[in-house]
């Protein structure tokens, strides 16, 4: 996402991904996303998490699903998504997580 000046404020990758939580149902998988501290709790998040929800379904997706922080499961459960199963620490850094699902089956 740029702003009004060209500058990348916000990213996120996702891509196709199987998950065990759907099986057989057609998964991506969001892998990364970040907003530039100073836009935090301004949109830019949800703007951005719409894209991501929009064009993923558009390209076929039926489920959505990533490794949350948990400090950021609040933002995805206020967009419809569900936190499923037993959060964990990642080993790098020790980071509590949860995986979040979202259906798009449904979704118009």
């Amino acid at each position: 996402m740029l702003d009004s000046e060209g500058r990348v404020v916000a990213v996120a990758t996702v891509s196709p991904a199987p998950t065990g939580l759907r099986p057989g149902a057609a998964a991506w998988r969001l892998r990364g996303m970040a907003v530039e501290p100073e836009l935090q709790g301004r949109g830019a998040g949800t703007l951005l998490l719409d894209a991501v929800v929009a064009r993923a379904g558009a390209a076929g997706a039926e489920v959505l699903w990533a490794d949350a922080r948990d400090s950021a499961l609040e933002f995805y459960r206020r967009r419809g998504w569900s936190v499923e199963g037993r959060g964990y620490l990642t080993p790098a850094t020790g980071i509590p997580h949860h995986t979040v699902v979202l259906g798009l089956r449904s979704r118009s």
